[in-house]
């Protein structure tokens, strides 16, 4: 539980900082009211600074098209990369976290799979974003791609149960091109 309280630690000073800087510091109403953090991020979303996303109770969100990734986080990626390699490494990523949700967690071999996919997504960004240099791009978009398929308690316990479950396990980064 404690992992639980240091993210929605870190998710409220993050959400209260990006709310501040675009919002000009101001995070008060125009009747003079501090807004809420709800408020804030309702303002955010609505200004285009932060994603829209699906914050209903089911743990795998709405996926209409039936790619393996939330159509809030498709619509992230279709517009923040616009490079395709970028996209399709983003794509993959988002596939391989949203398994991690779905993922039954006492099955040993699909979770197995599921960390592969994972270790797969992984070594793809690296080929995409090759270079020191182009490090933090690829770790900025396996962070930003997991906070948000990660966004509400639900999805974020069974992310923790996930991690848990394969707590102690090795992998091994594939040969070759793994990107999909």
């Amino acid at each position: 539980m404690n992992e639980l309280k240091r993210f929605r630690a870190l998710f409220a000073s993050m959400a209260l900082a990006s709310a501040l800087a675009a919002c000009g510091g101001g995070g008060v109403a125009s009747s003079g009211a501090a807004l809420t953090p709800q408020e804030q991020i309702a303002q955010l979303e609505a200004s285009g600074a932060l994603p829209t996303l699906d914050r209903t109770d089911s743990i795998a969100g709405i996926d209409a098209n039936a790619n393996g990734v939330r159509d809030d986080i498709e619509r992230y990626i279709e517009k923040k990369y616009t490079v395709a390699p970028e996209r399709a490494a983003a794509m993959q990523t988002g596939r391989a976290l949203q398994q991690t949700l779905l993922v039954d967690k006492t099955d040993a071999v699909k979770l197995e799979e599921v960390s592969k996919a994972g270790v797969r997504a992984a070594k793809c960004r690296g080929l995409v974003f090759s270079g020191l240099e182009r490090f933090p791009e690829a770790y900025a978009m396996s962070r930003d791609i997991e906070a948000m398929t990660t966004n509400t308690k639900g999805r974020l316990l069974a992310y923790l149960a996930y991690n848990k479950a394969v707590s102690g396990t090795v992998s091994q980064l594939p040969k070759g091109d793994s990107c999909e």
